[in-house]
C-alpha cells in the first residue's frame, strides 16, 4: 500500500512543468555545487571566445532511442586553434553514451574516432585546426547521441556543458567551469 501512494506521489510530480517556454530550466537533482539552472548560450570572459550558443533538434523528448544533434557555435573567436568540450549527461542511464558522436566541423578535427572519448560519466570532444587560428564565427562541431532504451516521458534528462578550454595552443587558452558556463540542454518533454 505504501509503495502504491509513494508511486502517485512520484508520478504526480513527474506530471509538473514550469511551462516556461525555453528560459533557464531548474536542475531536477539540485545537489551541491551542481549548477541549477542551464541556458543555451553563454557569454564568456576570455580572450579568445566571446560567446558559446547551442543549436540543435530532436529535442525536447519524450521516447526511447530517439536522437538529438547539438550544435556547438562560437562568436568572438580570436585565433583559436584548439578547443575541448566536456558534456555530461544526467543521469548518464538516460543516454546511450555507446552510439554518440562527435563531428568537428572544418577547419576543425578531432583525434579520436568517435570523436569522443569517454571518462566515466563525461564524453570528452576536441578538435584542433591544422591551419591558420579561426577568427570571428564559427562552429566547433555536432554532438549526436541516442536516448537509452529505458528513457520514457517520466525521465528527467538533460546534457551538460562541464568544460570549454579554447585558445590557440595547449599552453594558451581559456578554461570555463560548469559554474561559470551554466550551459546545457534539457532533453526532457515535460
Amino acid at each position: 500500500m505504501l509503495f502504491r501512494f509513494a508511486l502517485a506521489a512520484f508520478m504526480g510530480l513527474s506530471a509538473c512543468s514550469d511551462g516556461d517556454g525555453g528560459d533557464a530550466v531548474p536542475n531536477p537533482t539540485g545537489g551541491p555545487g551542481s549548477v541549477t539552472e542551464l541556458r543555451q548560450a553563454a557569454t564568456l570572459s576570455g580572450g579568445f571566445a566571446g560567446r558559446i550558443l547551442i543549436a540543435g533538434q530532436g529535442w525536447p523528448v519524450s521516447t526511447s532511442a530517439q536522437d538529438l544533434s547539438l550544435t556547438f557555435q562560437m562568436e568572438g573567436l580570436a585565433g583559436v586553434r584548439q578547443f575541448e568540450l566536456r558534456v555530461q549527461p544526467e543521469p548518464a542511464n538516460a543516454f546511450d553514451m555507446d552510439t554518440a558522436i562527435f563531428a568537428a566541423a572544418q577547419p576543425f578535427v578531432t583525434p579520436f574516432a568517435s570523436g569522443i572519448q569517454i571518462e566515466g560519466n563525461v564524453m570528452r570532444m576536441g578538435g584542433a585546426s591544422l591551419g591558420a587560428g579561426v577568427d570571428g564565427t564559427a562552429a566547433l562541431g555536432t554532438l549526436t547521441i541516442r536516448t537509452s532504451s529505458s528513457f520514457n516521458s517520466f525521465t528527467d534528462a538533460r546534457l551538460v556543458v562541464t568544460l570549454l578550454s579554447i585558445g590557440p595552443s595547449s599552453s594558451q587558452r581559456d578554461e570555463y567551469q560548469s559554474e561559470t558556463l551554466r550551459l546545457g540542454i534539457d532533453v526532457s518533454d515535460r
